[in-house]
């Protein structure tokens, strides 16, 4: 089968399977035909008479099998080509393309099969609320082929979209940091195979989750690349000790007494035994060169490095426990993701940050600076506010629409570097 060929078919059946007649709603007979110019547009150019030549006998060939109809204009000139529907099976067969209801019957199963004895379809099931995207995902693609859609992430690959589905449910199941390369060959004994559905899968979960940034789905799972590091610094001091250890023991580092920071690993998180801050105040940072910059003084400061991972929401929440008492606030840009890693850090955590230095009072202090909004800060700069005011009637949050207004009405954003720190 050559390619023209092959095009025709695909086209005729891909009409087919998007009719009522598929569907099987349809009270009359339908016919599946095109255009032979509207689909292969040189068939129509008196220059290329050896092209309409070879296309005439390629479509003739396809006619002698009995899988199309042929219609011509005056002088041998092909008006449109026609499905034989009774035929269906044999171009199935002829394109190795599987059928179109025996692709979502399959579809069904894979679902059943993911479903079956794990509670994911049960949305409301103890102990199965992380994986609401993903039943939600599902439920959606169970409608859409009811109505006869194409199910999206399918690349009419089932054993692939199975994959990527594995892959997606191990994503929202996973409680511990874990390399992608390790989960891929804990899932499919391959080590590279994660990494070739990884975009797929954050895509799937941005769209069906709650994730801020899609780019950054799995590493806020605690699927990484590389260990994580929690960077901090200032006013506190924490103790570490060695796995299985009970009691006070273990190495203390005052950090008052450093003039920098310091970095801690995954497993040096795990084995902290204390933090205890010494000053008024913890602040994160989302920037790597503010969280440098920063003099920490009388504060405790943590890297924050954007929208936070399970390990630094880990370390954060360690560090709420052992210090409730203390004001939390957090530094980043001015802009619409600035305060939407702030929003995100909030509902994460449970603990009430507070924004710090991102005010109307630093914006006007660093005009120079500033740049102008996108039509997408605009976008969700409104968006965030509407959602500030809606939670606002049901509970105590901070109320920061004030600056929000100002960036609309000025045209305005300022990244925190532009920021020379100086104390309120």
């Amino acid at each position: 089968m050559d390619r023209q060929q092959r095009k025709v078919l695909e086209h005729l059946l891909d009409s087919y399977e998007r009719s009522r007649t598929f569907r099987g709603d349809n009270q009359v007979n339908q016919s599946f035909s095109v255009s032979v110019g509207k689909l292969f547009p040189k068939y129509n150019d008196d220059a290329e008479y050896d092209y309409f030549c070879q296309m005439n006998e390629s479509m003739e060939e396809l006619c002698a099998e009995g899988l199309v109809t042929l219609v011509y204009w005056k002088k041998g000139v092909l008006k449109k080509i026609t499905l034989n529907s009774d035929r269906l099976d044999v171009c199935y067969e002829m394109l190795g393309r599987m059928p179109r209801r025996r692709e979502q019957e399959e579809l069904v199963r894979i679902w059943d099969a993911l479903c079956q004895g794990e509670g994911v379809c049960r949305q409301n099931e103890s102990g199965q609320e992380h994986l609401i995207p993903l039943v939600k995902y599902i439920t959606a693609q169970r409608l859409r082929v009811e109505k006869n859609l194409n199910v999206e992430y399918y690349n009419h690959d089932p054993e692939e979209y199975r994959e990527l589905l594995l892959s997606v449910k191990a994503v929202l199941e996973n409680q511990e940091e874990i390399f992608i390369r390790n989960l891929s060959m804990k899932l499919f004994h391959d080590s590279k195979r994660m990494e070739e559905l990884k975009h797929k899968a954050e895509a799937l979960l941005y769209q069906y989750g709650a994730y801020q940034e899609r780019d950054c789905v799995l590493e806020e799972c605690g699927i990484v690349r590389t260990p994580t590091y929690v960077m901090m610094k200032g006013n506190g001091s924490i103790r570490i000790g060695r796995k299985g250890k009970t009691g006070a023991d273990g190495q203390k580092i005052d950090l008052s007494l450093m003039e920098g920071d310091i970095a801690l690993s995954t497993e040096s998180v795990k084995s902290l035994k204390a933090v205890a801050v010494m000053g008024k105040r913890v602040v994160t940072v989302e920037n790597l060169t503010s969280f440098h910059d920063y003099p920490a003084e009388d504060d405790f400061v943590v890297y924050l490095g954007g929208f936070h991972n399970k390990v630094k929401r880990d370390f954060l929440l360690y560090l709420y426990q052992q210090n409730p008492g203390k004001e939390y606030r957090h530094f980043g840009d001015i802009d619409a993701g600035g305060f939407y890693i702030l929003e995100h850090l909030k509902k994460a955590t449970g603990i009430a940050f507070r924004s710090l230095y991102m005010d109307t009072k630093t914006l006007e202090r660093y005009q120079g600076d500033r740049k102008p909004l996108t039509e997408n800060d605009r976008k969700r700069l409104l968006q965030l506010k509407e959602e500030l005011t809606e939670r606002m009637k049901h509970e105590e949050t901070e109320d920061y629409r004030g600056v929000i207004s100002y960036m609309l009405d000025e045209n305005c954003k300022l990244e925190q570097e532009a920021v020379h720190f100086y104390r309120e």
